[in-house]
């Protein structure tokens, strides 16, 4: 991570900086960090561990990443300069063009192994409909160029073009993005100020109401389709600091959202206002003259509205000849409680929509799993409460995040495909959530089991970081083995698999197994690192549960076993990584279950 260009008018890039925990991913740090910020994650290492093609060595993109429930692909680049330069090297978004070939068309033997996982994922989630936005990044520390634009623009038609063809039933809206110094500032800025257009506007409104309340007030009124296009022609994306989702763009498609929304307002403007849910807009200060029929405007963030802000403002002059016939229902919030404005944003957001987790937050198996984290060392467990924008910026050092420990509890309990494909269904369905989040599970448990996936994680990202050319044999093995998707989730339900070997006793309930000491999530992972170094050696045997993502029951079961009967077989000979592991069995602890 190169410190070199830091300064006092970047901001984001000092942030960047102070990330210390993402240096050991070298020159994908930023675009990770970028990752972070845009898609709201709250565990970048796991993230990382599925989503990076090949840490050190030399291929046409660095990260590939199905996102949001299968609905977004994204394929970044990462490059991070180390000398001053005018803009970043145009071969890696070249290099763009190449790699979208590879995930979205032609026989997988072909694929570099590499990228081979990546593309089956890709290619799945395409053919099952699920997919709506296919975005390419490059991300450097460098200023923008517009012959880079080209290069990604380039890109993304090849990516069209080719999802058109290979999967004829999608609709898939495709975009390029280069976050340089000046974007990477604007996006930092984002998560830092809900309100980054600070003019002042004047509306003519045919009237409206205002309702209003501790710490905030509201006016709903309705505006001219054309005021909106005027102010986003000077604006852009910046009037939607608010809506982490900006405005996707358009494609031809008339199912397309944006489509619909442009087709209305140039075909039936004088519906528009029916026919359109109309936008929400924070404001800093805002004041109705009901005489002049004008509202008076301090400042635009627009929170939720952006497909229909960004519509209407990039109609053509011929497009909008009729906007002025055309209204869009909008509400103005002034808000000045910091805490009633950061759930503003979040529930209003088209893309912070209220989770399942947020219920569960209020579940008693929640409530007391918080309170027995607060007995645990160096560790901080939220149990489904979100916290605010900030958490994508600053590492918080022993957060166990909520989509992690589900994860790592559903892979060591035996279910690997639930723990990588349907993270979202253990917090939606009564029962997953039930049989994942059992009255048994303990905060220990979890130390436990987090711990496991962090050591796996660790042990990836060593091998990976090491040159193709400067690894042994069986490196090459286990990297093999963690190119596959999900491969991590898998070894963990391995380990979980054969714990009685590893331990040497019988367990009737595992959700039971805790360290003896009460360590903190980082000591657990130390602990688990030897058991994980020495069971690599047999990787091969899961390798052939991985090549359908993990969505075979029966190979995911066979290739457990496989690795298992290996596992006893070695225990004898090498006893002493598995005598010092230090698990214990504790009594079960029970709690009252409630329901969303």
């Amino acid at each position: 991570m190169q410190k070199h260009q830091a300064s006092a008018d970047r901001p984001g890039y000092r942030a960047f900086q102070a990330r210390d925990d993402l240096s050991t991913y070298g020159p994908n740090a930023l675009l990770l960090f970028i990752a972070q910020m845009r898609l709201s994650l709250d565990d970048i290492d796991t993230f990382a561990a599925n989503a990076l093609t090949d840490h050190s060595n030399d291929k046409k993109c660095d990260l590939v990443a199905v996102v949001y429930d299968g609905t977004k692909v994204i394929v970044g680049q990462g490059y991070e300069a180390k000398t001053a330069r005018s803009s970043a090297p145009e071969d890696k978004a070249a290099d763009a063009n190449t790699a979208v070939s590879w995930l979205l068309a032609g026989p997988l033997e072909t694929v570099p192994e590499t990228l081979r996982g990546a593309a089956v994922e890709v290619r799945s989630a395409l053919a099952a409909g699920t997919v709506a936005e296919f975005e390419i990044w490059y991300v450097h520390n460098l200023p923008e160029s517009a012959n880079v634009q080209r290069e990604l623009g380039q890109a993304a038609t090849t990516a069209d073009a080719l999802i058109k063809r290979e999967f004829p039933e999608s609709d898939v809206d495709v975009a390029f993005l280069e976050i340089g110094q000046n974007q990477l500032e604007k996006e930092y800025s984002r998560t830092q100020a809900p309100i980054l257009v600070d003019d002042d506007f004047v509306f003519e409104v045919p009237g409206g109401f205002e309702l209003s309340a501790d710490g905030w007030s509201a006016f709903s009124t309705a505006i001219a389709a054309d005021a909106l296009r005027e102010i986003w022609s000077t604006h852009t994306t910046q009037l939607m600091s608010p809506n982490i989702r900006d405005y996707l763009g358009m494609v031809r498609s008339a199912s397309n959202i944006n489509f619909g929304i442009k087709e209305t307002a140039k075909s039936a403007p004088k519906n528009f206002a029916i026919f359109n849910n109309g936008i929400t807009i924070l404001v800093n200060d805002y004041s109705h003259d009901a005489a002049s029929r004008e509202l008076k405007v301090s400042g635009i963030g627009i929170v939720n509205g952006g497909q229909t802000t960004g519509a209407i403002g990039e109609l053509s002059t011929k497009e909008a000849e009729k906007l002025k016939e055309a209204a869009v229902m909008t509400r103005f919030v002034k808000c000045t409680d910091p805490s009633v404005l950061e759930d503003i944003v979040r529930f209003n957001n088209t893309q912070n929509k209220v989770e399942a987790t947020d219920f569960r937050s209020r579940d008693p198996i929640q409530e007391r799993l918080r309170a027995e984290f607060a007995k645990v060392p160096d560790a901080e467990y939220r149990g489904g409460r979100r916290g605010g924008a900030s958490d994508a910026i600053v590492r918080r050092r022993g957060l166990l995040a909520d989509s992690s420990v589900a994860q790592s509890l559903s892979a060591f309990h035996g279910r690997p495909n639930l723990a990588y494909n349907e993270t979202r269904t253990i917090w939606d369905n009564d029962a997953t959530y039930a049989s994942v989040f059992r009255e048994s599970v303990s905060a220990r448990h979890i130390v436990l089991v987090f711990g496991l996936l962090r050591a796996v994680d660790r042990a990836k990202q060593a091998i990976m970081s090491i040159a193709v050319n400067d690894r042994t044999e069986a490196q090459n093995r286990h990297a093999e083995y963690f190119r596959s998707r999900g491969s991590n989730l898998l070894f963990v339900a391995a380990i979980g698999g054969c714990i009685e070997t590893i331990i040497g006793r019988a367990v009737t309930d595992r959700t039971q197994l805790t360290f003896k000491k009460n360590f903190s999530p980082s000591e657990a992972t130390d602990r688990w690192i030897p058991i994980v170094e020495t069971l690599l050696a047999f990787s091969k045997q899961l390798s052939p549960a991985t090549d359908m993502g993990l969505k075979s029951q029966d190979r995911v079961a066979k290739a457990i076993d496989d690795f298992s009967s290996m596992v006893e077989a070695t225990r004898s000979a090498n006893p002493g990584p598995f005598d010092s592991i230090g698990v214990d069995i504790l009594p079960a602890v029970t709690t009252p279950r409630s329901k969303i």
